[in-house]
């Protein structure tokens, strides 16, 4: 019947077609003259059609740029639409890009994706890196050690004066009056002279501020040690020197510093990367794959609906382009208005410090990712945007779900397998029976002995467990004196999950810490010059102090009537929430409902989901009929529901 609908439909078509391929964008550089007869009917009514689609999609870009710049959750509605080519099972590593990726236009971060080939690293990072602006993206497969010095800049002297062409040398015959053409060839010499003067101590400058380095492959230990200075230092600029072919010395000035994401594998991984850069590892659970192949045989099926660029994406890449933009006009900074909060932290290792460090470093890209929404106050002329609390703890929860990667740098499969086979246990175990004992645990994801053996040469590489030699006698009778038996050293109870040092309630911890920053702030009524919000068209709205508070903590004044303040403030209506348009979905016939709400988000409290008898490691934020779930987990349920006729109420507690 198929066959025949098909031959049907075929038989009604033109037996000719003449150029079927014809695109009038073809013609857009071709003289009118060349262009034959018969198209050029065709090429200006289809030319007149593209230039009025065009025209309404940039429209609809300018409209949904509005509306969007208002969400009240934005990096939802970013993960939505990255979820239509990734995984929400790596959601972790979609949020730890984007913010890496923001990161460039303030104060660089350095991510590395650390897992087996195969495992979506380079995928999940190149797809998430498409709703920023490709300007600022440039993907390297491989890099030469030495590219980064030759590559091509800016020729100027070591004061920063830029360098121009070569004077060129007058000709004679250009000029009828020989004295002209001495005086022309004097001032050439003069010209030369100068110009050879600053050549000899020429620098080629290349300017890395705002952008991203994303390296597929694990980048040269040579080649890492040329970026190392630019992650680590506060300088304006590292000189480096090299040689030429001929022995001529030169010197390339890197200006600034780029956000440095890099793939690795365990072996590769190196220490001094670990201790410059957050860990990711992209998960490898059976739903994460089957949702992975879900989207590949989606994009196989109908790839028209992958290879343009969504409106959506457009509208994002297009938002985040406007940050960057401001950023650079305003010279803008990020202020942490939580004084003391490190006092929460824990403190009892070295490696503390640099997580917490890390945290307040990702901080800041959360408050841009809101910058049409978050105070920006004025001190001393400076421009400094303010994180709410509810960036802090958003911020929080992204570190949370890489902390222990970020800590030991190390595959988060290594670190799961002793969380869950090794820890429970009070005694030796051989690596035949860690074997045995994942093996049944992960039943889709069986690993061998040897495999085994290299994750507990990981786990005592960095204190997880202690090998010891023991004497072991078999059902024979026979002794093995060189039997080792593996002993977990930290136990169940001691992982946190978490950089912080003890159980809080974070939102009222924050609160305090904000209140102290607001009177510092506040003491003398000249320190704080004005209170301003971005609009997304350029314009700015003047706020009040107590608008400033409102922002930054979700309720009125915590510190009660604030006096002797001279900043000009109006109140204003706070803006509507309004969502850019949802891709569509399947819609469900729903015989009964059940209902849901959000909860705050408290350390240790993880999800109820289990998978391959594995507990969810993210903290929960939803309570659906009673049981508690992370933002993925949850969304997979309400799915699920709906495909069975139960809907799904959100409810306000």
């Amino acid at each position: 019947m198929l066959e025949m609908w098909g031959r049907a439909l075929m038989s009604d078509l033109p037996n000719i077609i003449k150029d079927p391929f014809f695109n009038d964008k073809d013609y857009d550089k071709v003289p009118y003259d060349t262009i034959p007869e018969d198209i050029k009917t065709t090429l200006g009514l289809n030319a007149k059609k593209r230039l009025l689609s065009e025209g309404s999609f940039l429209k609809k870009i300018e409209t949904g740029l509005q509306e969007f710049c208002k969400c009240d959750n934005i990096e939802e509605m970013f993960l939505q639409e990255a979820h239509r080519t990734i995984s929400s099972w790596d959601d972790h590593v979609i949020k730890v890009v984007l913010h890496t990726g923001l990161s460039a236009y303030l104060k660089p971060l350095n991510l590395g994706l650390k897992a087996e080939s195969g495992s979506g690293k380079s995928y999940s990072t190149v797809q998430t890196l498409k709703f920023l602006p490709e300007e600022d993206i440039e993907i390297l497969g491989s890099q030469s050690p030495k590219v980064i010095s030759h590559q091509l800049g800016i020729k100027k002297t070591p004061e920063g004066e830029e360098i121009g062409e070569a004077p060129e040398k007058p000709v004679k015959a250009a000029y009828s009056d020989s004295d002209d053409y001495k005086l022309a060839l004097e001032n050439y010499s003069i010209l030369k002279k100068s110009y050879d003067e600053k050549n000899d101590k020429a620098i080629y400058e290349v300017d890395l501020r705002n952008r991203v380095y994303v390296f597929l492959e694990n980048f040269n230990i040579e080649t890492f040690k040329m970026f190392k200075a630019t992650m680590s230092s506060d300088n304006e600029y590292i000189d480096h020197k090299y040689v030429d072919d001929k022995g001529n010395v030169h010197i390339t000035r890197l200006v600034g510093s780029p956000a440095l994401i890099y793939n690795c594998v365990d072996t590769e991984y190196l220490a001094e990367q670990a201790t410059r850069s957050l860990t990711a590892t992209p998960s490898s659970r059976a739903e994460k794959l089957e949702d992975s192949m879900r989207i590949s045989n989606q994009k196989s099926c109908y790839p028209w609906l992958y290879e343009n660029e969504q409106l959506n994406k457009n509208i994002i890449k297009e938002y985040i382009r406007k940050v960057k933009q401001f950023i650079k006009k305003g010279e803008l900074q990020v202020a942490n208005p939580f004084d003391g909060i490190k006092e929460i932290f824990s403190k009892e290792a070295v490696r503390d410090m640099r997580d917490f460090n890390k945290y307040l470093e990702l901080l800041p890209s959360y408050a841009l990712l809101y910058l049409f929404q978050r105070p920006i106050i004025t001190i001393h002329g400076k421009h400094y945007v303010i994180p709410t609390i509810k960036d802090a703890i958003d911020a929080k929860v992204t570190f949370d779900a890489i902390i222990e990667t970020t800590r030991t740098s190390t595959d988060f499969r290594v670190i799961d397998f002793y969380w869950k086979i090794i820890a429970p246990t009070n005694y030796g175990m051989v690596a035949e029976e860690a074997t045995d004992k994942y093996n049944i645990y992960s039943p889709k994801h069986k690993k061998s002995t040897n495999t085994i053996r290299r994750w507990i040469n990981r786990l005592e590489e960095i204190g997880y467990i202690d090998s010891r030699q023991e004497e072991h006698k078999n059902d024979k009778g026979y002794v093995d004196r060189r039997y080792i038996a593996y002993y977990p050293l930290k136990k169940k109870e001691e992982r946190s999950g978490s950089i912080l040092s003890i159980e809080v309630d974070l939102t009222s911890t924050l609160k305090k810490a904000f209140e102290k920053w607001l009177k510092t702030v506040t003491t003398d009524s000249d320190y704080l010059e004005r209170i301003i919000k971005l609009n997304v068209d350029g314009t700015a709205e003047n706020l009040s102090l107590e608008d400033l508070i409102f922002i930054i903590t979700g309720e009125g004044n915590i510190m009660g009537t604030v006096s002797n303040t001279n900043i000009n403030s109006f109140k204003e209506n706070k803006p509507k929430t309004i969502s850019i348009p949802e891709i569509e979905v399947v819609k469900h016939n729903l015989t009964r409902y059940i209902s849901a709400h959000k909860i705050q988000r408290q350390p240790g409290v993880y999800c109820s989901s289990l998978s391959d008898g594995y507990d969810c490691h993210f903290e929960a934020e939803w309570n659906l009929n009673g049981n508690i779930y992370c933002e993925s987990h949850f969304h997979i349920q309400v799915k699920n529901c709906e495909e069975n006729g139960t809907g799904v109420k959100i409810e306000d507690v």
